[in-house]
C-alpha cells in the first residue's frame, strides 16, 4: 500500500502489525518536524567544554570548499606536507572501501592528497602505497567501493570508483604508486610468520616465534572472548617489502626507512551496535577478520581466539561488555602501529547508510594525529547534529559510540577531553572568521528515494 507525501512515496508491504504502527508513528513524527525540506542545523544547543589546559590533540578542519580545496586547506594549517612526508618515506594510505558514496573516502581528496605528496617541496623518492582489506572475498576489486559507481563523492571527471582513481595515478605515477588488495586467510590469503616467508597475514598468537599480543572482554562465564592482533605483509610495485608493524625488509634485515602510515576515512552511520563508521573503526580493513562477523556460528580467527568483529559483537548487538572495539583498537594502535596522520572526508555523511540517501552534504575535511579525538569531533559538530539520532551522540552514554571511544582512548590512542582538544578551523563561506572551530557544521539534506534507508533513520530517530 503506497502513501505518498511531500514528494515521498512509502511502501508498507507485508509488515507485521506492530512494525506497521512503527512506520505510521515515525512518519507522523516525520511530519510534524517537518524535516522532510533541507534545513541547516544551528549549533546554538552545542557546549564545547572551555579548554583549560595545554591541548594534548589538536583537530584541523576546512569546510564549505570543494573536496580538493578543503584537503589543501588542512594540509596547509598543519604545516605543509613537506612537513609531514618526508623526501624517502614510504606512505602507506588507508582508505575504507567496503562501501561506495558516501561509504568511502571522497575520491577526489584522495587524489589530490596522493599529488601533494609526489609534488612535494623538495621533491619525493619514496612509495605511496593505496592498501585495503574489504572482506568481500578473493577477488575484493570487483566489489565494494573498487568496482561500484559513485553516484555521488568521486568529484573527478571520467573518475567514478577506486579502481578507475588507481589505474589514473598508476598511469602518472608507475612504479611510484602501488595498490595492495589485503585477503582474508579464509579467503586465500596466506598466513606467515615473518617478511623472509613473502605476503601474507601475521597471528600474534605466541606462535613460531610470533608474540602473543591479545585483549579479552572483561566478562566471566561462557560470553568471556579473546581477540589477538593480526597485521599484513606485503610487496609493492618496486618490491619493497614492507612488514606492517616492523617496517621495510631486505636483504635479511629492517633497513629503517622511514615509513608513514595515513588513516583516511568517510564519516557514516554504521549501526546501532557501533553507531559510527570513521577513523577508528577503519582499522578493521587492516586486520584478518577470518572466521566471519558472528562469535555465534564460529567468529573465530584461529584456536579460541575470535576476530576484531565477532570479539566484540554479539553479530549485530552490541555484545556482553560495552566499547571493546575500542579496546581492541586501541591496543593494535599501541602495540602494532598508529596511523601517523588521520584524514576523515566529510563531503557527504551517510545519516542510516553508507550508500543510500538520507545524506547530509557537510563539504568538510577533517585531520588530527590523534584518532580518538578526531572521531569524537567528526561525531559531536557533524554527524550528530545532521543526524539528531542519539547513536552518533558521542557524549551518551547508552549508547556504544560513547563507550567505544572512552575504551580505545584509555588504550593509549588519544584524547577524548575536549578541554585539551585545539581546534584550528577554516570556513570557505566565512573566510574572515577561521577560528571557529566549536560549532557544527551543517549540512544541506537530501532525503533520496531509497524507502528502506528513509524509514530506518525515522526509526531510530523517533522510535528507537
Amino acid at each position: 500500500m503506497p502513501i505518498q507525501f511531500s514528494g515521498i512515496v512509502i511502501y508498507f508491504v507485508k509488515l507485521k502489525r506492530r512494525d506497521f504502527v512503527k512506520a505510521i508513528v515515525a512518519v507522523g513524527c516525520f511530519l510534524v518536524s517537518n524535516s522532510v525540506s533541507a534545513k541547516k542545523t544551528s549549533a546554538h544547543n552545542l557546549k564545547p567544554q572551555t579548554r583549560n589546559s595545554e591541548a594534548e590533540a589538536v583537530i584541523y578542519r576546512s569546510f564549505n570548499g570543494s573536496p580538493v580545496q578543503n584537503l589543501e586547506k588542512v594540509i596547509e594549517l598543519m604545516g605543509g606536507i613537506d612537513r609531514l612526508i618526508g623526501l624517502d618515506d614510504i606512505v602507506l594510505i588507508k582508505p575504507n572501501v567496503q562501501w561506495w558514496n558516501q561509504g568511502a573516502p571522497n575520491l577526489a581528496a584522495i587524489m589530490a592528497f596522493v599529488d601533494l605528496i609526489m609534488e612535494r617541496p623538495g621533491g619525493f623518492r619514496g612509495e605511496v602505497v593505496l592498501f585495503e582489506n574489504c572482506h568481500r572475498g578473493s577477488k575484493p576489486w570487483e566489489h565494494g567501493g573498487w568496482q561500484n559507481k559513485f553516484e555521488r563523492n568521486a568529484d573527478l571527471k571520467d573518475i567514478n570508483n577506486f579502481n578507475e582513481l588507481c589505474k589514473n595515478l598508476k598511469s602518472r605515477y608507475e612504479s611510484k604508486f602501488s595498490v595492495i588488495h589485503l585477503i582474508d586467510v579464509a579467503v586465500g590469503g596466506r598466513r606467515v610468520y615473518h617478511p623472509s616467508e613473502g605476503e601474507g597475514y601475521v597471528y600474534c598468537d605466541g606462535s613460531n616465534g610470533v608474540p602473543l599480543i591479545k585483549c579479552d572482554n572483561e566478562v566471566k562465564g561462557r560470553d568471556y572472548r579473546e581477540t589477538i592482533m593480526t597485521y599484513p605483509i606485503f610487496k609493492t610495485s618496486k618490491g619493497t617489502i614492507i612488514d606492517f608493524k616492523n617496517g621495510v625488509w631486505e636483504k635479511g634485515a629492517y633497513t629503517g626507512q622511514p615509513i608513514k602510515f595515513i588513516n583516511f576515512s568517510a564519516l557514516n552511520h554504521h549501526s546501532i551496535y557501533c553507531g559510527m563508521t570513521s577513523a577508528i573503526k577503519n582499522y578493521m580493513g587492516i586486520s584478518d577478520l577470518s572466521g566471519g562477523p558472528d562469535p555465534i556460528d564460529n567468529g573465530r580467527l584461529t584456536g579460541n581466539f575470535y576476530n576484531f568483529h565477532s570479539f566484540p559483537f554479539n553479530k549485530w548487538s552490541s555484545g556482553p561488555q560495552q566499547g571493546m572495539l575500542g579496546k581492541a583498537i586501541g591496543t593494535f594502535m599501541s602495540t602494532i602501529r598508529k596511523g601517523d596522520l588521520n584524514i576523515t572526508t566529510a563531503e557527504w555523511v551517510g545519516l542510516s547508510s553508507r550508500v543510500e540517501a538520507p545524506v547530509a552534504h557537510t563539504r568538510a575535511i577533517l585531520a588530527s594525529t590523534d584518532p580518538v579525538a578526531l572521531d569524537y569531533h567528526a561525531a559531536k559538530y557533524i554527524l550528530y547534529p545532521n543526524s539528531k539520532i542519539s547513536y552518533h551522540n558521542p557524549d551518551d552514554p547508552k549508547r556504544p559510540l560513547c563507550h567505544i571511544l572512552k575504551r580505545c582512548a584509555e588504550y593509549g590512542a588519544g584524547s577524548l577531553d575536549e578541554r585539551k582538544i585545539e581546534v584550528k578551523s577554516f570556513n570557505f563561506s566565512s573566510p574572515l572568521f577561521p577560528k571557529d572551530g566549536k560549532s557544527a557544521i551543517a549540512g544541506e539534506l537530501y532525503w533520496g528515494k531509497d524507502v528502506k534507508a528513509i524509514l530506518k533513520y525515522m526509526f531510530m530517530r523517533w522510535i528507537r
